[in-house]
């Protein structure tokens, strides 16, 4: 299996775990400030954007449940270990610039799940994040097929 689709996941899934440990300063119950290099959605954004797509970016800024506090963005008080490691990898498909693997994640025996991501090359050659799927891929809770990409949007950028 390819290193650099391995590399592309690991990446997107540590970006988010970085923005999480960067917010340092804590203000009561209210949540902990992130440092200047995250101090916009914007710049969250394009942070993210080098591992993942647009959409997908979009949705994980939604995970991150920002607020503002005193004029500075923050992200609620809580705690994390960090992305869990990989533990397998299967291949389920593979076109030409896209790939779609089974990655088995886990910090023990009793915490064991895995996501089916799919991967596409940007315009700069490197592989990038474009579909973060739970245990129901390829269909979404109301059991209908879905098509590539984690939303619509992503169907017109892919």
């Amino acid at each position: 299996m390819n290193k650099a689709w391995i590399r592309a996941i690991a990446r997107a899934e540590d970006s988010f775990w970085t923005i999480v440990f960067s917010a340092r300063k804590r203000i009561g119950e209210r949540g902990v400030l992130l440092p200047e290099r995250f101090n916009s959605k914007v710049k969250i954004k394009r942070y993210l954007q080098k591992s993942m797509s647009a959409c997908l970016a979009e949705r994980v800024i939604r995970n991150l449940q920002l607020r503002r506090i005193g004029g500075r963005l923050a992200i609620p008080v809580g705690d994390g270990i960090g992305a869990p490691p990989i533990l397998k990898k299967k291949l389920l498909s593979h076109a030409k610039g896209r790939v779609t693997i089974a990655v088995w994640f886990g910090f023990d025996k009793d915490d064991r799940f895995f996501r089916v991501y799919q991967l596409r090359r940007n315009a700069k050659g490197q592989w990038i994040v474009y579909g973060r799927h739970p245990l129901d891929y390829p269909f979404n809770r109301s059991f209908r097929k879905v098509s590539t990409g984690c939303c619509s949007a992503c169907i017109n950028c892919a």
